[in-house]
């Protein structure tokens, strides 16, 4: 007997649509996942981090990272989530506009309300290298 692929919750669902659509540049998608008042953690000392309040900060801080020509990209290992919590695994690839490049691992953890993320926090495997590539 061939047992059934085990349903995944639908805050997993909305995570994987925050990295379809980052992956597509689809910044009306990306507005879509996130409650108007989310809270967004960078960690770090670059000029992306910090604490960044509501959507439209969110948002000005992606395009500010494409205007800056950081390009990023997530392969996606894994996805766990509860009604409150979901925890993303993933490869993070980021490149400057030099060819210089960051790939290592990260942990992205969400806590989502009525199907919107409303606080994320990112845990990265060497932020000092991920702090000199994107620069002051």
């Amino acid at each position: 007997m061939i047992d059934a692929a085990p349903v995944e919750h639908a805050n997993a669902r909305v995570v994987r649509e925050m990295f379809d659509a980052m992956a597509s540049g689809d910044r009306e998608a990306m507005a879509a996942v996130f409650a108007e008042d989310v809270v967004w953690h960078a960690p770090g000392t670059s000029r992306f981090s910090g604490m960044f309040q509501g959507k439209a900060a969110v948002l000005d801080r992606f395009a500010r990272l494409a205007d800056a020509g950081l390009q990023t990209r997530f392969d996606v290992h894994d996805i766990v989530a509860n009604d409150q919590h979901a925890v993303a695994l993933v490869h993070l690839h980021l490149e400057d506009a030099g060819g210089r490049r960051y790939d290592q691992q990260q942990v992205q953890v969400m806590h989502l309300h009525g199907g919107s993320i409303v606080e994320y926090w990112a845990m990265n495997q060497d932020q000092g290298v991920l702090d000199l590539l994107m620069g002051d």
